[in-house]
Order: C-alpha cells, then sequence, then structure tokens
C-alpha cells in the first residue's frame, strides 16, 4: 500500500481504500480524479469558521485539503467544525487546481487535540509545492493589507515579506483598524502552507491559512512612518553592514511628476476572491537623485510640492522603488533643474526617475483615452513621450513630423528585453519646438513622383491607343479606295471600253449598213445600264456613316425616309425581338440590302408604301422588304434593270451566308433574307479574310 495508485493504474480490480494522508499526497492529479475512497483521521489545523470552507486536517505528517459540500451551512456534521477538532473522514479523492483533494461523504468528530509542532521550511521549498497543507511557523514584516472586492467574501489579506520572497496571508476574522495596523510590523504566524496556482494547475505563489488575527505574534510593532529618519535617495540599497530589509524607510523631496492610476480588478482564481488595484505613481527628487514610489494613497499632488514618503525599498534593474507607501504633502520648492540627455546616453538605467531634457526628431501625435503619446527618436533610439488625456494638445497637434523639439519630463527606465524608456510630461509645455519641419519633404517628393508617373502612364496609354484608332480608321479609308477602285476598274472601265467598240463600229457602218448600226447602238445602250448598275452597286458598298452613331434599325429608318422625302410613297421600319448591335460586317450587308428593296421598289415598282421589318431571335436576325408596286417581272418590263441590283443582293446574302426569297405578283413584291447568328470563330474567320483583301489590295 506504499504507493497504492500506481500499483493499480489502469488495472480494472477496484480502488483500494486510502487510510493515510501520505498516500493521497502520493497521487498524482490524473489518479486523484478516479475517485478513490478514502478513510483518514487528523486534526483540523485549518477552518474559516464564517464561511465554513477551507478546511484543512493534519495527521501529524502530512496535511490534506478538504473540499466543502455544496451547502456547508446546512450539513450538520460541517457546520459546527472547529480548529483543534480530530475527526475522521470518509469519502473520495477528486482531482483539486493544484494537487488532489478529498471530497466527504463523512466527517465525524472524535475530541479535540493540540495543534501540531509547527515546520520551519525556506520559502525556495515552499515555492516548489511539495509543502502543500503542511503546517508551518513563518516570521517576516507585512508590507499590505487589503480586502476582497466582494462583499460577501469576509477575508483579508496580506503580503508578509520573508527572507527569500513574499507569502500572501488570509484571515477570516478580522477587524477593521487590522488593515493599517500591522503594516510595517515584524510578526510570526502559523497557518498552513497554500499554493496560487492558475486555470492550468501551474504554481504562481505561496499564501498562507492563518484564520484569525488575533494569532498574529507581533515581535516588533510598527512605528509611525513619519517619525522614521529621513534618508537620501541616493543611500537607498547602498551597502551596509547593519542594513535592515523589508522594512520602511523616510524619504523627503520634490515632486517631479504624478501619474494618477486606474483601478483594476483582478478575479484571483486560487482564493475565488477578486483584489482591486489602485497604484498611483509619483516621482520625488532630493537633490541626490530620484525615485518612483508606488502608493494607495488617493491625494493627488502636483509638481512642485514637499513630500515625506514612508515606502517599502524594492531592487529593480533602475534605481530602487518605494512601495506601498504613504506620503505627507507640505509646502512647495523649485523643482530641480532637468539634466540634459544626449544621444549618445540617451538609454541608459542611471537615468531612471531623473528629470531631464532631451533633443530629438518628432514622428508623431497618438491619441488614446487616457493619455496622449508623443513618439519621438533620439538618435538612433525610438521613445514614447507620454502626456495626461486631461491636458490641452492644441498646439502639440500642429507640430509637423520631422520638427526638432526639446522635451522635459521624467526618465523611466523599461528594463525589457530589450531595454527601453518613457518620458513622462507634466504640461504641453514641456515640449518646445526648435525647428519646424519643411512643408516640402522627402514623402512629398515621393508622392509627387508617383503622381506624374502615374499621368505619364496614362498620358502614353492614351496617345498610343488614338494612334492605333487612326491608323486603323486610315487603313480602313485605304482598303475602302482600293475596293473601289477595284470595282471601278473591272466593272465601268471595261464596260465603257465595250462601249466605244460599239460605238466605232456603228460610226464605221452607218452609212452602208444602218440597220447594223442600230444594232450595234442598242448593244451599246444595254451595255451603259449594265455599267450604270455596276457603279450604283460598287458605290453602295461603302461603309454607310449612319452605323457609326446608330444601329441597324436606326440606320434603315433614317435612310428611307431619306429616300422617299418628296415621293408619293411612305417607308415604315418595325422591329420585332430584343434590338441588338450585330457585327459590323452583317449589318453594313443588311443596310444595303435594304436600301437596295428600297430603291428597286421606287424606280421600278411605282410603289405607295414600303414595310421594312427587322425581326431579331437569338438565332438569326431576319429583313423583311415588302411593297404594293406592280411586282418583279423576269420579262423586265416593269422593272428594267432591276436583275442587276438582286444579283448584288444575292451576293451579299452569300457573303453572310444567309438564304434569300423573293415572292412577287402583280400586287407587290417581298424580300425576305434570314441571317444565322455568327459563332465566334466565324467572325474571327471574317476579319481575318477582310484584313487579307485590304493587305492585297493595297
Amino acid at each position: 500500500m506504499a504507493v497504492p495508485a500506481l500499483a493499480h493504474a489502469g488495472s480494472d480490480e477496484p480502488l483500494p481504500l486510502l487510510t493515510t494522508i501520505k498516500q493521497i499526497r502520493e497521487l498524482t492529479q490524473d489518479e486523484g480524479a478516479r475517485g478513490y475512497r478514502v478513510r483518514v483521521r487528523g486534526r483540523i489545523s485549518h477552518f474559516d469558521e464564517v464561511a465554513k470552507v477551507s478546511l484543512i486536517v493534519h495527521d501529524g505528517e502530512f496535511g490534506q485539503f478538504i473540499m466543502p459540500p455544496p451547502n456547508p451551512k446546512t450539513v450538520a456534521w460541517w457546520r459546527d467544525l472547529r480548529r483543534g477538532d480530530v475527526v475522521e473522514i470518509e469519502g473520495r479523492t477528486v482531482r483539486g487546481g493544484f494537487a488532489p483533494n478529498i471530497e466527504p461523504t463523512l466527517v465525524r468528530r472524535i475530541g479535540q487535540s493540540a495543534m501540531p509542532t509547527a515546520k520551519h521550511i525556506p520559502f525556495s521549498s515552499m515555492l516548489s509545492g511539495r509543502h502543500d497543507c503542511d503546517y508551518v511557523e513563518i516570521t517576516g514584516v507585512i508590507q499590505r493589507a487589503w480586502l476582497a472586492s466582494d462583499p460577501e467574501m469576509h477575508t483579508l489579506f496580506a503580503d508578509v515579506a520573508v527572507e527569500d520572497g513574499i507569502i500572501r496571508a488570509a484571515f477570516w476574522e478580522y477587524r477593521d483598524e487590522d488593515l493599517t495596523r500591522f503594516v510595517d510590523a515584524r510578526v510570526r504566524l502559523r497557518g498552513n502552507v497554500g499554493t496560487l496556482f492558475g486555470r492550468t494547475e501551474q504554481l504562481r505563489g505561496v499564501s498562507l491559512f492563518v484564520g484569525r488575527v488575533s494569532d498574529i505574534a507581533v515581535l516588533e510593532d510598527a512605528p509611525n512612518p513619519f517619525v522614521l529618519p529621513t534618508r537620501s535617495i541616493r543611500s537607498i540599497y547602498n551597502y551596509s553592514a547593519s542594513g535592515e530589509v523589508h522594512r520602511r524607510i523616510r524619504v523627503r523631496g520634490v515632486v517631479t511628476c504624478y501619474i494618477p492610476g486606474h483601478p483594476v480588478e483582478v478575479s484571483d482564481f486560487t482564493s475565488t476572491a477578486r483584489f482591486r488595484y489602485l497604484r498611483h505613481v509619483l516621482y520625488v527628487d532630493d537633490g541626490t537623485g530620484g525615485a518612483r514610489v508606488e502608493t494607495e494613497q488617493p491625494d493627488q499632488v502636483r509638481p512642485g510640492t514637499v513630500v515625506e514618503v514612508a515606502g517599502f525599498p524594492a531592487v529593480t534593474p533602475g534605481k530602487p522603488v518605494l512601495t506601498n507607501a504613504v506620503f505627507k504633502p507640505g509646502g512647495a520648492a523649485p523643482e530641480p533643474s532637468p539634466i540634459p540627455i544626449s544621444a549618445a546616453n540617451v538609454l541608459t538605467p542611471d537615468n531612471d526617475a531623473l528629470l531631464v531634457r532631451m533633443e530629438g526628431h518628432f514622428l508623431s501625435l497618438l491619441t488614446g483615452p487616457a493619455e496622449r503619446i508623443l513618439v519621438l527618436k533620439v538618435g538612433e533610439t525610438v521613445l514614447d513621450a507620454n502626456l495626461g488625456a486631461d491636458t490641452a494638445t492644441d498646439a502639440l497637434e500642429q507640430i509637423r513630423p520631422g520638427s526638432i523639439v526639446s522635451v522635459t519630463g521624467v526618465y523611466s527606465y523599461q528594463w525589457g528585453p530589450p531595454p527601453s524608456f518613457r518620458l513622462f510630461l507634466r504640461t504641453p509645455d514641456d515640449v518646445r519646438v526648435i525647428s519646424l519641419a519643411p512643408w516640402w519633404t522627402l514623402r512629398h517628393t515621393m508622392v509627387m513622383v508617383a503622381m506624374l508617373a502615374l499621368v505619364a502612364c496614362a498620358a502614353a496609354f492614351w496617345v498610343r491607343t488614338t494612334a492605333n484608332r487612326k491608323r486603323q480608321q486610315y487603313q480602313a479609308v485605304l482598303n475602302e479606295r482600293s475596293r473601289v477602285g477595284r470595282e471601278l476598274h473591272d466593272t465601268l472601265e471595261q464596260g465603257l471600253a465595250g462601249i466605244s467598240l460599239q460605238l466605232e463600229a456603228v460610226a464605221g457602218i452607218l452609212d452602208a449598213s444602218p440597220a447594223a448600226a442600230r444594232r450595234s447602238l442598242d448593244v451599246a445602250r444595254q451595255m451603259l445600264r449594265y455599267s450604270q448598275e455596276e457603279t450604283r452597286r460598287s458605290v453602295m458598298d461603302l461603309r454607310s456613316q449612319a452605323l457609326e452613331s446608330q444601329d441597324l434599325a436606326g440606320a434603315l429608318t433614317d435612310l428611307a425616309r431619306q429616300m422617299t422625302a418628296g415621293t408619293a410613297a411612305t417607308a415604315e421600319v418595325h422591329v420585332d425581338g430584343p434590338v441588338r448591335r450585330l457585327d459590323a460586317s452583317y449589318e453594313h450587308h443588311l443596310l444595303r440590302i435594304g436600301l437596295e428593296a428600297v430603291v428597286n421598289a421606287l424606280k421600278h415598282s411605282g410603289a405607295r408604301r414600303i414595310d421594312i421589318q427587322l425581326q431579331f431571335s437569338p438565332e438569326a436576325t431576319r429583313l423583311i422588304v415588302e411593297d404594293d408596286g406592280c411586282g418583279f417581272d423576269r420579262s423586265a418590263k416593269c422593272a428594267p434593270g432591276a436583275h442587276f441590283g438582286l444579283q448584288g443582293i444575292r451576293e451579299r446574302v452569300d457573303k453572310l451566308g444567309g438564304t434569300l426569297q423573293i415572292a412577287s405578283d402583280s400586287s407587290g413584291t417581298q424580300l425576305s433574307v434570314t441571317v444565322p447568328e455568327p459563332r465566334p470563330e466565324s467572325r474571327d474567320l471574317v476579319a481575318r479574310v477582310l484584313d487579307h483583301s485590304w493587305r492585297t489590295s493595297s
């Protein structure tokens, strides 16, 4: 049974009964959570007889914390317990906040016994955690006493400075005057060691469950703090063969800076209490040096006030500080002259707590709810200069970044790592501008260069885009000129040459054979009409300007209206389906087809009404031109020369890959052209063919 937990760890056998506190202390937290049955005896060495919690029993060798029942004041076998009672406890082990605890099912009182012999354990051993719940005796100086901020928790806490550190003592019985009467008294305390821990079950410090304030044995009374001999700040923690530790000392000096504290409430997981901290800071200089003073005293003092301060000295990487101090303000006195600081010695603990003056470059001003922060650069060191939020900063907001300023304030060394420091300013007058930064800075130059670069890029893009557009327009004009020249060469010139030959023939045979001459003249007239039609068709192939500013329906409407103006005929355009723009070549050919049909109707059919319909669908576009003229007759009696126009329409429909339908009788003519929606690859093909034709024609 020496180590029962380990012997049965992971076994299916029933857990053994533990009968000694030592067996419980040998369990790990995980083993304790398994719920070993417990029956142990011991004397109660600590019990909160007010809240009925915090029960610790001791068997003469080890101590053990006992968990209270859910409603301790209603459980008869629990609420009447007293310190010194000998009890037998039955229950099970549970996981505790730091070590395994006992959850009792019954506590039987057996009798009364004297308290166990108190052990003398060094603070460093207590800090290991292995002496948790041991009954010990300590000797030290009470440096601070406070109450929990939760009114339902009736507990007095005190920081006791022992040889190696600070132990937090807890008392469940006290009086109001005990908050101050034991501060700076050397005392002897007996109680059970407790551990300060967090939710991670890791040890953070050491506490002591004492119980009653009446159990405090005062070895040396607390002296009146303001009758202590006055020490110079320079002598704090200097060598002394009879140096006293943990006791108050008294200094007298002039306040160089006062920093009001802000209340902070902290939840203490170990004691389930809430503590309210409010620490004010004074910087005091007595001519031999400066010191930081931390106090809970609410009296606010201004720089230049003479104060007497009594506090507990503490060592820091900078200058010694006085903690848990009390002070008494006196009259006024001139502030000490600020010590000039150069960039070479700006970062050193020797400057800590001194009133200093330094020059640097102003970088920025940060505004927070509690303070204003000036960011400065002195040499290669960047620092924060703090100013209270209740001070006016209008003048500071006018300082331009890069200006050289002189600042005066109290130096506060921050030991890091890495080491740094802060400067506490008192008023805006502590900042003096030596030279303002020029308005035109490198940053402005970079911004202007970036803007000019953007403008240059935009201008270059615009010039390039415009040049490409002009080049394309010029190329289009050249291509169109080449096409017209080719058409005229292939049609008009050849026709004129044929007519010339016929006329020469007429001239040669006019006298000899008038009949043959008339036949040659008839042929010449036919060739002339053909040449006229070919010329008109070539000219109509020119790109219509109407399509540059409007869609196909609008262009047809305008041009049809122009062509019928001053005639007895009327032309109307109707659109079915959602109107959309087509490929440029498609719109061009459909426009020419529609106008050719209108021209034929006006010139050859004698139509009085012409209806033009545009039907748009996702699959195709359909153009219908219908008139009420005399109709189309292949004998050309009604429309001489009209077959030349129809031939051009067929050629254009073939180019578009569409279908042409013509229905004509004596009541009129209907021309219908259906053009399928071009696929993307066909668009690319048309573009490549047109581009190739332009190049070859030039």
